[in-house]
């Protein structure tokens, strides 16, 4: 088997990672964004670094829509979709492209990513979105701009480092 092939069985293989982690987020709403979104991020950016940035994008494109498929975000927050997936590509780019420069390029890249991704989700949630007029319910626009708030760089600042983590533990195992 090629690495091409090999990336994209991996790449198959996280993404059903993240379904689960979206499915218990469902059936355990309560744990959701607190263990969902930090298990979630930390998917995306194993798959930028083990398969590729193209597949990491690619499991970030499909996992705002799949959580909403399977009723993990709720459907009042589908026109906000788009801009979820831009937020991933942003935290998957930014990452995948400070991990490159040198030892400690990961970790600036899981930082700076986390905040840029907050700031424009944060930003969209509460100007863009009135802006464009796609949620006019002001229940729904305060409740998304809560959800895509401080909540979000936490996630992704936790899901980066516990990446790091596991890709540091994998390396030493000589898996990677």
């Amino acid at each position: 088997m090629n690495n091409n092939s090999k990336n994209l069985v991996r790449g198959g293989l996280f993404l059903a990672i993240a379904i689960i982690f979206q499915m218990i987020g469902r059936v355990y709403p309560q744990v959701s964004q607190v263990f969902v979104g930090p298990a979630v991020n930390a998917v995306l950016l194993l798959t930028a670094s083990i398969c590729g940035i193209w597949i990491g994008i690619g499991i970030g494109i499909l996992t705002p829509i799949l959580a909403f498929a399977l009723g993990q975000l709720p459907a009042p927050f589908a026109p906000f979709i788009p801009f979820i997936i831009i937020g991933n590509v942003i935290f998957i780019a930014l990452y995948y492209n400070f991990s490159k420069i040198n030892k400690i390029g990961k970790i600036i890249g899981v930082i700076v990513g986390a905040v840029v991704k907050f700031l424009f989700l944060y930003l969209c949630a509460t100007k863009i979105i009135i802006l464009l007029n796609l949620i006019t319910n002001p229940k729904v626009v305060s409740k998304l701009s809560v959800a895509m708030g401080f909540l979000q760089l936490i996630t992704a600042l936790v899901g980066g480092i516990v990446a790091i983590i596991l890709l540091t533990l994998l390396k030493k195992r000589k898996q990677l």
